[in-house]
């Protein structure tokens, strides 16, 4: 059952009330300064769910174990949208109880946040971003991955991470504007062979400004320093010049030359060179735009590509991207690929307002109780710097009974730090299992009204990942149906039936099976 109260508060200029699961001293600072003084939305909750699976600990077929679970989930949600204060945050703390002794591989609670603000401190100078989150996170890319169930802890962990930047903004009249960041960030994990680490990182931005119509600059400067408790300090540095020609209103020109410098143990390659790139933006429309480059970076080839196209009821996506990255900059990143964001450039022309947009992304998929799809979970527990390529492509699709969302993922990553690094969090059989990964993967979510009441859901998704520098392989597979009903303006009803399968985190393992069946109930206010 989910009872909601929401009530709006005015916060004061001085004092900062504590913020359920302790978000960042830094984020409060700012959520409460006088400059950032806003009107606050406060949504408390509840959830109750009960489930009966008959493997709950995702174990192999031979010694699986059948339960009801009984879930009670409490939760505030904190929304603002003021000029000063852009805020959305939810808490929650999922609690667990089983209908027998609870077995090993469950969870007897689990926590969950995500939190984001924008606020303006000093108009058109000082600004503030923060973020935080805490959420289970796949330990190994093999195995069943986090998102189908909270009450098992098969190949997964808590990780948090906050992230707090302050930045000064500035425009030099009509020939350019600048912005200086400072950005402190921190990623921690309940699993002790993943490094807790900091960082501390200043970047510079200048660009063109409006006298320069046909042909614009740009320069981007950055330091990172990181400290990671498992291994010694490390520092990434970059800059970049670029140089944009106009030709016509529809299509530019593009090209960038810079230097990237990555302080850390490589292993049999360099890890600092120039960089160069050409490319284009090509936007013949309001609702579609193109932007590609191709060039050379230290490790090779570069390539980018970000094309998308909006009609009054569909959403076309596709991207592709490589770097080098670290799994905890890609936990301070939000997924790429999501039914949300897929929503978010649906309801683009109706609710031109960032925050706007996401409360009535948020009211819809609360409403129709369509299931949140995701991308291939290719970011797992490593302490190692990484190549990544990533490939994406997404449909969405609404109508006025029915709305549908395909999204595709290709990812390969191959490690540059050497392995010692994650010597604790792989088996000293397999040291060689992540240096080499391909993850691919589909998932397809869709929804139709059976009446202005009622819905049904279906979801379906599908990974595999191989180890090419071992062979090894593992699949996993989710399906789910669900059935929705708004008994009354504030009750709404839930019945889901979810198979999952796939291969245990140690690849060669035996495979496992879930069959689970829930019901829940919703109260808003």
């Amino acid at each position: 059952m989910t009872i909601t109260m929401a009530k709006r508060v005015r916060a004061p200029a001085m004092g900062a009330p504590t913020l359920p699961m302790a978000a960042p001293a830094a984020l409060l600072a700012m959520l409460w300064a006088p400059h950032a003084a806003a009107e606050i939305k406060v949504t408390p909750a509840v959830d109750l769910r009960a489930t009966y699976s008959d493997n709950v600990s995702l174990v192999a077929d031979e010694a699986a174990r059948g339960q009801f679970i009984t879930e009670l989930s409490p939760s505030v949600t904190l929304t603002s949208n003021t000029p000063r204060l852009k805020l959305r945050a939810l808490a929650a703390v999922h609690l667990y109880a089983y209908s027998g002794a609870r077995v090993s591989g469950t969870n007897s609670s689990s926590r969950e946040l995500s939190a984001d603000a924008r606020a303006n401190l000093i108009d058109e100078l000082l600004y503030f971003d923060g973020n935080a989150s805490i959420a289970q996170q796949s330990v190994s890319a093999f195995g069943p991955q986090t998102g189908a169930n909270g009450y098992s802890n098969a190949n997964r962990d808590e990780v948090r991470t906050w992230r707090a930047s302050p930045y000064l903004r500035h425009r030099f009249g009509t020939l350019a504007s600048g912005e200086f960041r400072y950005t402190r960030d921190s990623v921690q994990s309940s699993n002790a062979a993943f490094g807790d680490s900091t960082s501390n990182a200043a970047a510079l931005v200048l660009s063109s400004g409006p006298s320069f119509r046909t042909v614009g600059w740009g320069f981007q400067a950055s330091r990172q320093e990181l400290d990671d408790t498992l291994g010694r300090k490390s520092r990434v540095d970059t800059s970049t010049l670029n140089l944009r020609l106009r030709v016509t209103n529809e299509l530019s020109l593009k090209a960038s030359g810079g230097y990237d410098r990555y302080d850390f143990d490589g292993e049999g390659g360099e890890t600092a060179g120039s960089s160069r790139s050409v490319g284009f933006v090509w936007t013949p429309s309001l609702r579609t735009s193109v932007d590609a480059t191709i060039g050379k970076r230290f490790y090779g080839d570069s390539y980018s590509l970000s094309a998308l196209h909006r009609s009054r009821n569909t959403t076309w996506n596709i991207t592709y991207s490589d770097g080098v990255t670290t799994a905890r900059e890609q936990f301070l990143l939000p997924a790429p690929i999501t039914t949300f964001s897929i929503l978010e450039r649906l309801f683009v022309a109706t609710y031109p307002d960032p925050v706007e947009r996401r409360l009535a992304v948020e009211a819809y998929m609360r409403a129709t109780g369509l299931p949140i799809v995701q991308g291939v979970a290719t970011n797992v527990l490593t302490n190692r710097f990484l190549l990544q390529k990533t490939l994406q492509a997404s449909v969405g699709l609404i109508g006025s009974r029915s709305s549908a969302i395909l999204s595709l993922n290709a990812t390969e990553r191959t490690a540059l730090s050497p392995r010692k690094a994650d010597s604790g969090l792989l088996s000293p059989n397999l040291p060689s299992l992540n240096d080499d990964l391909r993850l691919v993967g589909a998932t397809l979510a869709a929804t139709y009204r059976l009446s202005p009441r009622s819905n049904v859901n279906a979801s379906l998704g599908r990974t595999r990942t191989e180890s090419l520098t071992t062979g090894f392989t593992g699949d996993q597979s989710l399906m789910s149906l669900a059935l929705t009903r708004q008994f009354q303006r504030n009750i709404r009803g839930m019945v889901e039936v979810r198979h999952q399968q796939g291969t245990a985190a140690i690849p060669g393992g035996n495979k496992y099976r879930e069959n689970a069946i829930s019901a829940s109930l919703s109260y808003q206010l």
